[in-house]
C-alpha cells in the first residue's frame, strides 16, 4: 500500500524525554502549536488521484520565488520564508500586521516515484503532484543448484 504522511523526525526524538506532565493535554497546547495553524504554519491536503497523490499546502500571501521545495533521503520538504506587512489608515486609526518567519513541513516518500514530481503554484496554493512507484513484480520461487567441489 502507498502512503504519503508528515514526517515528524525532528520532532520524536525529544518526545519521550518529555515528563507526563508536559504530556497533558492542558499544558501541550502550551507549546504546540498544532491545533492552531498545523504542525509548522501552513495546511496540507492530500488527496489520490489515480496513479498519483496531490498535495496541496496553502501558502496565501507567499512569493513563489519563496518557496522551497526540496527531497533529501527519500524525504520532501516544503519550506517558506515569509515577510509580508499590512497597513490600513482609515479615520484617524492605524492598523499595521506583520507575519515573518520559516515554515516548513517534511513528508515521507514511500512509495513515490520521485524523479517524476512534479509542483505548481496558484493563488496561493502550492499543489505537489507524487506519482506512485510502480510495486516491483514479485519473484516466483526457484530452485537454486547446489555444485561440487
Amino acid at each position: 500500500m502507498y502512503t504519503i504522511v508528515p514526517f515528524h523526525g525532528r520532532h520524536e526524538v525529544a518526545r519521550p524525554l518529555m515528563n507526563d506532565l508536559l504530556n497533558d493535554r492542558f499544558f501541550r497546547s502550551f507549546f504546540d502549536m498544532t491545533d492552531m495553524v498545523g504542525t509548522a504554519g501552513f495546511r496540507v491536503d492530500v488527496r489520490e488521484q489515480g496513479d498519483a497523490y496531490l498535495l496541496e499546502a496553502e501558502l496565501p500571501g507567499v512569493k513563489q520565488d519563496d518557496i522551497k521545495l526540496s527531497v533529501d533521503n527519500s524525504v520532501l520538504t516544503i519550506s517558506a520564508d515569509v515577510n509580508a506587512e499590512k497597513h490600513n489608515d482609515h479615520d484617524g486609526y492605524l492598523y499595521s500586521e506583520r507575519r515573518s518567519g520559516h515554515m516548513e513541513r517534511s513528508f515521507s516518500l514511500e512509495g513515490i516515484a520521485e524523479d517524476s514530481i512534479a509542483a505548481a503554484y496558484k493563488d496561493g496554493i502550492l499543489t505537489v503532484t507524487l506519482p506512485k512507484d510502480k510495486p516491483a513484480p514479485r519473484q516466483t520461487a526457484r530452485q537454486i543448484c547446489i555444485t561440487g567441489e
